[in-house]
């Protein structure tokens, strides 16, 4: 890969722990300039060890699901920068809900979740999409989760690995029944990530998708709490490893796929594999006849 990210600009979202945090240095690693949101006040300690690698980087404590602060956000961005080359939607939440919870309870549940994981996403996206069509181009990763994810839907996802728990039989959909809305704030990101892939093709905008297994993150151990054994903790995947592949995805450079969602379910390895044939979402659904056209 000879794509290089050296002054590009990027923006991280949910950046001030786990994942996020590991996705905003290894872009500054990649010589981009760093924009980073979160709720979380941590988040202003982070420019710092951010330009440590020389680049510049500027962080907001903000919501993305408030349509105002997204505007601003992204308005600030493009004043300091010049332009918005990169978007990483990777603001989310999680907590218990079930389908038999009170109505209280489930419309705060619903704000919290679907606000973040998906209109979070969504109002981010389009904040920075003009933008990135008057620059020729650019590249969105929108952060799902791979419990939406079965063997072969909606590509050939499944190597048949002897390390994968369900190498003999097709996987489960689904967390489990305490994730009613996370699954479905994060199964809509799939939807947002093939439409966009379609419509912004031709305008060398590139929008593929992580379907995030367990990564061993402050958040997952916080909601397993007693639950987490070094014996379960040794099979989660590091904040850092799937930092890099989203760095090879955007590293494939204009000629790189796009509509994909990258499956980093439990039993595979943490690699960028190879981009494999759309079944469902035909290649030309997504606007482009052959894979490199």
């Amino acid at each position: 890969m000879t794509n290089s990210l050296i002054g590009k600009t990027a923006i991280v979202t949910g950046a001030a722990i786990g994942i996020g945090r590991a996705y905003a240095k290894a872009m500054a690693r990649e010589g981009c300039n760093v924009a980073v949101i979160d709720i979380m006040p941590e988040i202003q300690d982070l420019p710092k060890e951010l330009e440590q690698r020389g680049v510049t980087a500027f962080a907001v404590v903000g919501d993305v699901s408030d349509p105002a602060v997204v505007r601003k956000f992204v308005d600030d961005v493009i004043a300091r920068f010049g332009g918005v080359d990169i978007l990483i939607n990777n603001a989310g939440k999680c907590w218990i809900s079930s389908s038999h919870d009170d109505l209280d309870k489930s419309l705060a549940d619903y704000d919290g979740m679907v606000g973040t994981n998906l209109k979070g996403e969504y109002l981010m996206g389009r904040a920075v999409i003009p933008n990135m069509i008057a620059r020729g181009g650019g590249n969105i990763v929108n952060i799902g989760t791979d419990h939406g994810v079965t063997c072969g839907s909606p590509r050939e996802l499944c190597p048949k690995l002897s390390s994968c728990p369900w190498a003999d039989s097709p996987r489960p959909t689904g967390g489990s029944i305490v994730f009613d809305l996370y699954d479905a704030s994060k199964y809509g990101t799939y939807a947002l990530t093939y439409a966009w892939a379609k419509a912004l093709r031709p305008h060398n905008i590139r929008v593929n998708g992580m379907a995030m297994g367990a990564t061993d993150t402050s958040m997952l151990r916080n909601f397993l709490g007693d639950a987490v054994t070094p014996e379960l903790a040794a099979t989660w995947m590091r904040p850092e490893d799937s930092a890099q592949i989203v760095v090879d995805i955007i590293k494939e450079g204009p000629g790189g796929r796009t509509g994909e969602t990258i499956n980093l379910c439990h039993g595979r390895p943490t690699v960028l594999e190879p981009e494999r044939d759309p079944i469902y979402v035909t290649p030309a659904s997504i606007g482009y006849d052959s894979r490199h056209a």
